[in-house]
């Protein structure tokens, strides 16, 4: 059986990936990758924020720049 993958590279709080994926993905998806939590964040995506609500998903190209950042309570 042959498997089809591809590499992205990808920029990430400003650190280059390379990503192995067998199918396009959105990136909420590359962020489960990461290990992050869609609830806790703020995602941007080649400079416009995302929503994990958002009717559009936005899939992953190559070269793009995700920013992530972290939500924290306290007090």
């Amino acid at each position: 059986m042959k498997l089809n993958f591809f590499l992205l590279l990808v920029s990430l709080n400003d650190c280059e990936y390379k990503v192995y994926m067998t199918q396009p993905s959105q990136v909420f998806d590359l962020l489960e990758f990461f290990n992050h939590q869609k609830e806790l964040v703020i995602i941007q995506h080649n400079g416009k924020i995302q929503d994990a609500l958002n009717k559009n998903p936005q899939y992953v190209r190559q070269k793009d720049k995700i920013e992530v950042i972290t939500i924290v309570g306290g007090g």
